[in-house]
């Protein structure tokens, strides 16, 4: 194992004298699977040293020479680079130890650069030598959490010097370098890895200096591999079609069911048919698209079987979009036709493209259209995303990737009829189609709850359990509320829950009694990429599992080669699922989509590493692009639409990370001078062009921005701040005002709340309100999260608690 991550350092950053120059990172060397914990652990020192040759010692004695440097500082410079590269971060730290006179401690000096990877290795050694160009930050030894020590040969380095250090190297006057380690924490493998990739940089800036760093060897010919993921399927027919013959098969079997509506697979398939019959008669057919304007339903389920069935693709769009931006994408996808229900016809934007209301068609009579069937490489639908230019992208997924989507989706979870499922996900995220399509092309029943259940954690478990799932996806922010409920209580039949959508903060409890899976994978790559069982709790965040049958994955770096195992590099999918492109984004698909050695990948933008085993850790993004509550949000869009308001001079938007494991979206303005925006103000602008998930928590004007040592913009110590909140109204008035606030500022991580505040503007939504639901029943108040979609203000909530006797205990 030699993965190498980078942390922030809030211990040295807190300890740092005021006006020194801020510690950006500092680098840990993560172990493998099974961590020790180091504290309980004895310390056991042990060490190998990097082969370098004589003619290379020659030569780099020569090179610290002309840039008025020494052995520490060229090995200083070399550690520097190799942490570049297997973290992919231009800012690492790295601690130099100076030599120790007499009875005097040595000195300790943490040494941060931004590393071009266009720099050469001479160039970045004339720097550390010369003390220029970056931060140095001085510490006496002992202090926790120092990053990885450079000392001179003969320096005495042990945990009661370096406390928190368990891997440095010492290098005498003559660069023969030693690789200190603790044996309780590193194998000897890990440490003998780590020591080949410095020698072989040593060695490569030794022949070539002024070659620029990024293009230097460490050792990494061989890359991260993955198993042979190739399945060659038997049943290659279409989802929409194995549905088809399901009805044939077995017409009773029961295929959807919302309340009291309950359809049989005939029942379903005779309304496809009627409106299958309506959709060709208005020119639907191969190569045109249809837009389903519906809400969770049996009718959307139906119409979406139609449109598939016409050989069209279906384009999922959300009721709840602001009405300019669902016009936007209407525009984009030029749809023949738009399907909705009479009830939702009034959320309809402006325009000229044909809408057909089907309630009446699916509940009249007449006779069908005939089925067309469609091929591998048509598209099945369209899903839009966020896009960082401000305007959102759909991206267009072949059938073939359905198909071996609900083909893994089977073999997998073994889904058989008799078997039972959610519908959760809102129609625009493609986790719909992961609900759907596994579920009815293999014979199973769709169950789609009320909106109150999605909003209660405690309620979503109770149905789960009485409607017999047997097999469920849901959001990461959604399965870890999950988690958490009396499940032996409840007796589930749930065999499988899988849940992803974001990164998963931590292992599950071990006593759940079904299995759990943690899925990732892009809109771009049909639904899912990536999928692993969680039997065993660990420390740390889960992976994201190995590839699905029939996907490929390589990791690679800046310059398109494979980084060492262990190595951070962006992640590259390819195989059945990759998607067609963007629609009318030619530029863009061209970028994203590009040619690999085993056929056509999808550049995911997604930083990982390769974990002992195969696993897949997700690290970050090569962008701003973030995941939050399942939602893929470009920072660039919000950006874009927060700049375009009046009195707006920039503006950067952050998550800050809530202590959940969530986050909020958080925006900062930097004002005109000639006209300063309200903060509110912005916000509720911005209600009208973005939707719900996109829209900041909290807009914040700020005169200048903070910047870092290289002047950038801090987009961390932005994402550091906490959030202000509400509070500007008067205080909470009675003891269960001041209780429910002090749980709001829990919950939704802000400073302070007065009674006037509604949840939802401070940045709540159905996930915190679950949160809050469960904390609040601890105190004793019977609050369930449905009480806040009808009682949003805080002293609204409290009256109706107190008026209906609900509260109890502690609030009483």
């Amino acid at each position: 194992m030699s993965g190498i991550e980078i942390e922030p350092v809030a211990r040295l950053r807190a300890a740092r004298p005021a006006g020194d120059p801020d510690i950006a990172s500092r680098v840990t060397l993560p172990f493998p699977l099974g961590w020790p914990d180091l504290e309980a652990g004895e310390f056991r020192s042990e060490s190998v040293s990097p082969a370098l040759d004589e003619a290379s010692r020659e030569r780099l004695r020569a090179l610290a020479s002309a840039a008025s440097g020494s052995p520490v500082d060229t090995v200083v410079t070399a550690t520097s680079v190799l942490l570049a590269r297997f973290a992919r971060s231009a800012d690492v730290a790295v601690a130099a130890v100076a030599r120790q006179t007499g009875d005097t401690p040595p000195t300790v000096s943490v040494v941060t650069d931004e590393l071009s990877p266009d720099a050469s290795f001479a160039e970045v050694l004339e720097r550390i030598a010369a003390g220029e160009g970056q931060p140095v930050q001085e510490l006496a030894p002992g202090r926790d959490g120092l990053p990885i020590v450079v000392a001179p040969g003969g320096t005495n380095l042990s945990p009661l010097s370096l406390a928190g250090t368990t891997l440095w190297l010492t290098v005498d006057d003559d660069f023969a370098t030693t690789l200190h380690y603790d044996a309780g924490s590193w194998s000897r493998a890990a440490a003998e890895s780590i020591a080949g990739h410095l020698a072989a940089l040593l060695r490569a800036a030794a022949v070539e200096p002024s070659r620029p760093v990024a293009d230097l060897d460490i050792g990494a010919e061989a890359g991260a591999e993955f198993p042979d993921t190739a399945v060659a399927y038997e049943d290659l027919t279409s989802a929409p079609e194995r549905f088809v013959r399901w009805a044939e098969r077995a017409p009773d079997r029961l295929a959807v069911v919302h309340g009291d509506v309950a359809w049989t697979y005939g029942d379903l398939l005779e309304r496809v048919s009627r409106l299958r019959g309506v959709l060709a008669a208005n020119g639907v057919g191969p190569g045109t698209r249809v837009a389903l304007l519906l809400d969770r339903s049996p009718e959307l389920v139906a119409a979406t079987l139609a449109v598939s069935l016409s050989g069209a693709a279906y384009v999922g769009l959300d009721l709840n979009e602001p009405g300019p931006r669902l016009a936007t994408m209407l525009d984009d996808a030029d749809c023949r036709l738009i399907l909705t229900r009479a009830a939702d016809d009034s959320r309809l934007p402006e325009g000229e493209q044909p809408v057909l209301v089907v309630d009446e068609v699916l509940e009249g009579q007449g006779s069908g259209g005939e089925f067309v069937t469609p091929a591998p490489g048509d598209a099945a639908y369209v899903t839009y995303t966020s896009g960082s230019t401000g305007v959102p992208k759909g991206v267009l997924v072949p059938h073939r990737g359905l198909t071996n989507l609900v083909n893994w989706y089977q073999e997998t979870f073994e889904v058989v009829p008799g078997d039972r499922m959610p519908q959760l996900a809102r129609p625009s995220f493609d986790g719909w189609s992961l609900e759907v399509w596994p579920c009815l092309a293999n014979g199973a029943t769709l169950c789609v709850p009320d909106e109150g259940i999605r909003r209660s954690a405690v309620e979503l478990a109770r149905w789960l359990c009485r409607e017999e799932i047997t097999t469920c996806f849901v959001t990461t922010a959604l399965g870890v509320e999950l988690f958490g409920q009396p499940w032996a209580e409840l007796g589930p039949r749930l065999r499988s829950l899988l849940v992803g959508g974001e990164k998963l903060p931590a292992y599950p409890p071990p006593d759940l009694p079904f299995r759990l899976y943690n899925v990732y994978g892009p809109t771009e790559t049909s639904m899912l990429a990536t999928c692993g069982e969680m039997s065993t709790p660990r420390s740390g965040a889960p992976p994201i599992g190995t590839p699905l049958a029939n996907v490929r994955a390589r990791v690679l770096d800046e310059r398109l080669s494979p980084v060492p195992a262990g190595a951070v590099g962006e992640l590259y999918l390819g195989g059945e699922g990759v998607a067609l492109g963007y629609l009318n984004r030619p530029e863009l698909t061209a970028s994203k989509f590009v040619d690999g050695p085993s056929g056509r990948e999808y550049a995911t933008g997604d930083l990982v590493r390769v974990r002992p085993g195969g696993s897949i850790e997700f690290v970050g993004r090569v962008d701003t692009q973030v995941k939050l509550r399942g939602f893929r949000i470009e920072l660039g869009e919000v950006e874009a639409a927060v700049r375009s308001l009046p009195g707006v001079r920039d503006a950067v938007a952050v998550i800050h990370a809530t202590e959940s494991g969530g986050g909020r979206l958080m925006a900062y303005v930097r004002p005109d001078p000639r006209r300063a925006p309200d903060g509110s103000g912005l916000r509720a602008r911005l209600s009208e062009a973005l939707p719900d998930y996109m829209v900041p928590t909290e807009v914040t004007v700020l005169d200048v921005f903070p910047l870092t040592p290289h002047g950038k913009t801090d987009r961390a110590e932005l994402a550091r701040r906490t959030p202000s909140g509400g509070g500007d109204g008067d205080a909470p008035a009675t003891d269960l005002e001041r209780l429910l606030a002090e749980l709001w500022c829990e919950v939704l991580s802000v400073g302070s709340v007065s009674r006037e505040d509604s949840f939802f503007d401070l940045g709540g939504d159905s996930l915190t309100a679950m949160r809050l639901s469960a904390k609040a029943r601890a105190r004793g108040i019977r609050l369930g999260a449905e009480h806040l979609f009808e009682y949003e203000v805080l002293h609204e909530l409290a009256a109706e608690l107190e008026q209906g006797e609900t509260n109890t205990g502690e609030a009483a």
